[in-house]
């Protein structure tokens, strides 16, 4: 695959392109609903929402409905019976690329192991801002994954303000990275 754009909430400085010929668009959790945001999503390919169903119907009940009425992949941990694209991740084959890595904290960490794992050859990142202190612990970890795309020949690209790539503080040395619970998955 030659290139996957990925999408967070935060804002963009360019105009989000027309998806190039055999590449994805991917987008998350409840981006979609939003009005200021659903024009970048226009084309989407997968949609992810790495929460449990039980997560979702509690604290974006309009989500749910949408995710079930989806004909394109929607990436859960488990398939849904009331939704019937409902595709599962693929854990332990994105886990089996990494050495078995524990590292991940964030839906970001998943989004850039699978596109990695798959054979990008690019990653576009639009709206990753992560500068609200609720993010900050995700910062490192992503970074991490940053590195892993280069170390691998893939080329990232940011279109945002993002504390991934501008945080003034030294990224920790990986044996000081703590894997940690992301939305009831246990991933230590």
């Amino acid at each position: 695959m030659s290139t996957i754009q990925i999408f967070g909430g935060a804002d963009c400085w360019e105009t989000v392109p027309e998806l190039p010929e055999g590449a994805e668009r991917w987008g998350l959790n409840n981006l979609i609903l939003k009005p200021s945001l659903k024009p970048r999503f226009e084309g989407w390919t997968r949609w992810f929402d790495l929460h449990t169903t039980t997560h979702i119907k509690a604290r974006k009940p309009n989500v749910y409905p949408w995710e079930c009425q989806q004909t394109k992949p929607v990436v859960r941990w488990a398939v849904d019976s009331q939704m019937p694209s409902s595709v599962v991740y693929p854990l332990e084959a994105g886990r089996d690329t990494f050495d078995n890595t524990r590292l991940f904290v964030s839906t970001f960490d998943w989004l850039m192991a699978l596109a990695i794992h798959i054979g990008t050859e690019r990653i576009d990142l639009y709206g990753w801002e992560m500068s609200h202190p609720h993010y900050r612990h995700q910062i490192h970890v992503g970074r991490w994954w940053l590195q892993q795309a280069e170390q691998r020949g893939v080329v990232v690209v940011n279109y945002s303000r993002s504390q991934l790539f501008s945080a003034r503080y030294p990224r920790p040395p990986l044996d000081t990275l703590v894997p940690q619970r992301m939305y009831g998955l246990e991933t230590d």
